[in-house]
């Protein structure tokens, strides 16, 4: 099972100035869950994942993130649900890192909070 590791303090959870979670935010040094898996699993640097909200931003072609439609690719049902349990205001930070954990678990991703 591969490991993602999330730094709680660069972890961007919908709560930004910005008003919604992004890949990755040079400004804030702060991304979302999948920023953090796409930095960690594809080896992407951080400022090619900056001001991207979405995982078909950065891919343009199939990824474990995405799915190809026709000549375009869109986020996959893993990536939809990770950024809606990122996102959701309405998730103690707790309730948020099971809920996360336990989506990444289900698709071979092993998930570690820390800090």
């Amino acid at each position: 099972m591969k490991r993602i590791r999330i730094n709680r303090s660069r972890w961007m959870r919908g709560q930004s100035p910005e008003k919604s979670s992004m890949l990755w935010s040079s400004r804030l040094q702060k991304g979302c869950c999948l920023g953090h898996a796409i930095h960690q699993i594809s080896k992407c640097p951080w400022d090619s994942l900056n001001n991207l909200t979405s995982p078909r931003h950065y891919f343009d072609k199939e990824s474990f993130l995405t799915e190809r439609h026709g000549v375009g690719c869109s986020d996959n049902l893993f990536a939809d649900d990770a950024m809606a349990i990122n996102d959701d205001t309405s998730l103690s930070e707790t309730a948020r890192e099971v809920a996360l954990t336990k989506l990444f678990k289900a698709h071979g991703y092993d998930l570690e909070f820390y800090g």
